[in-house]
């Protein structure tokens, strides 16, 4: 493995911290609403179309941004997948969980990922089969125990509720949601959460976070149904675990991450 961040992901790194300090301080001028909880600004706009134009060019291949892919449009070979604000209606509040996701994918495979929180400026970023860093320092879960904390998805938690599985569960910690998925699966990757699960999560939220948890060391799996697989915006229904509980962790959740087909 690199023990830095290669040129290209550097260069990733770097316009993702720089679109994240476009909001970073800055406050919603339009704000719609896009189903029930689920808001949309003119911010996530401005960095999807910013992201647009710089990472075109970067790549030379097509931008798959969270605001302006169709909900059947399907992957093509070579993309870039950007969840351009991920915790919208945190940022809208105020609250410093939201993030900039990028992620360049092949064949379905995330190689590059940058996720940057916009409250911190935390950088994080990996490359499939190289590592991952935290503000450049490695992240690796290796010889590490888990902490007692862990993230369902609000979805999630509805199907768990009142379950053994939900009661099985807890055993791993303390309840906790930042509201931020790719947030949530960097947080995995350096040892803060012992596992993150949602039913939700689409391309966009997972594609770059799902990359650094893995490069780190985490177990991450998806269940998307095969007739699916090629299509961003199909739910992702993941967990990413510290490997030391994962047998035990996906043992409890799969049947509910299966069976939550909507």
């Amino acid at each position: 493995m690199s023990p830095s961040p290669s040129p290209s992901l550097a260069r990733l790194t770097a316009l993702v911290a720089e679109a994240a300090g476009m909001a970073a301080g800055a406050r919603p001028q339009a704000i719609e609403q896009k189903s029930l909880h689920d808001f949309v600004t003119d911010m996530d706009r401005r960095l999807e179309d910013h992201l647009r134009g710089v990472l075109e060019p970067m790549f030379g291949v097509p931008v798959l941004g969270e605001e302006s892919i169709a909900e059947d449009e399907t992957l093509p070979a070579r993309a870039v997948v950007v969840d351009p604000l991920d915790g919208t209606s945190n940022w809208i509040a105020g609250l410093p969980f939201a993030a900039v996701s990028v992620a360049y994918v092949e064949n379905g495979k995330s190689l590059l990922g940058a996720v940057v929180a916009i409250g911190s400026g935390t950088v994080y970023a990996a490359e499939a089969g190289q590592g991952a860093w935290r503000d450049g320092q490695r992240l690796a879960l290796a010889g590490t125990a888990p902490q007692s904390l862990m993230a369902l998805s609000t979805g999630l938690l509805d199907v768990l509720d009142g379950s053994d599985g939900f009661r099985a569960v807890r055993r791993f910690g303390k309840l906790r949601n930042f509201g931020s998925q790719a947030l949530q699966l960097c947080a995995v990757a350096q040892g803060a959460l012992a596992l993150n699960a949602s039913i939700e999560a689409r391309l966009w939220d997972d594609a770059a976070g799902r990359l650094i948890a893995a490069e780190a060391g985490a177990v991450y799996r998806a269940w998307v149904d095969p007739a699916d697989a090629a299509r961003p915006a199909a739910k992702q229904r993941c967990l990413a675990v510290h490997p030391a509980i994962a047998d035990e962790a996906a043992a409890i959740l799969t049947p509910f991450l299966r069976s939550s087909r909507s």
